[in-house]
């Protein structure tokens, strides 16, 4: 989810999950961005939630598996 205020930022919690996820991909990924409204709007068409204690602040994403 893009913050609100500033659409552009991308926030601590979200470049430390960026990188392992480029780490466990083993190169560069290109992640999206989505309002809040487009965010909730895709979320309540997810199939599983995974909820962790991190309560940082924009710590929400969206993970697509190519196939399934």
């Amino acid at each position: 989810m893009a913050p609100v205020d500033d659409p552009d930022c991308v926030p601590d919690v979200q470049r430390a999950v960026l990188a392992e996820i480029e780490r466990a991909a083993g190169g560069a990924v290109s992640p999206g961005k989505l309002s809040r409204s487009e965010f909730y709007r895709a979320a309540s068409a997810g199939f599983g939630v995974v909820q962790v204690g991190d309560s940082r602040g924009y710590g929400c994403f969206l993970i697509r598996k190519g196939v399934i």
